[in-house]
């Protein structure tokens, strides 16, 4: 699952995993990927962090760390820069990170 609302970087991840031979769902909001994964079971999810509505931190808390989901966090950062957003997903349970 790719949560993202940036929809050409939704493609460009998306695209990605796909030539390494991953199944692709694709997700614009956070309420669209909690869906996808109650609805799929997806071994892993790329989210990003910032977004309008609900943020990629909502998605890692209500998946829970207890999910057998692996979470990878993803963001630009936005005015405070990807570091301190990045270690608070890493808090919450993303088992890895990545800048933008």
């Amino acid at each position: 699952c790719v949560i993202e609302d940036d929809p050409l970087m939704l493609q460009h991840v998306g695209d990605m995993l796909t030539a390494l031979g991953c199944e692709v769902l694709p997700a614009e909001t956070v309420d669209q990927g909690l869906k996808m994964v109650r609805d799929h079971a997806p071994e892993a999810a790329v989210v990003d962090i910032l977004m309008p509505d609900k943020d990629g931190l909502n998605f890692i808390m209500e998946v829970g760390r207890e999910s057998k989901l692996r979470i990878v966090a993803i963001t630009g950062g936005g005015r405070l820069g990807p570091g301190p957003i990045l270690k608070m997903a890493e808090g919450l349970g993303a088992h890895a990170t990545l800048v933008k």
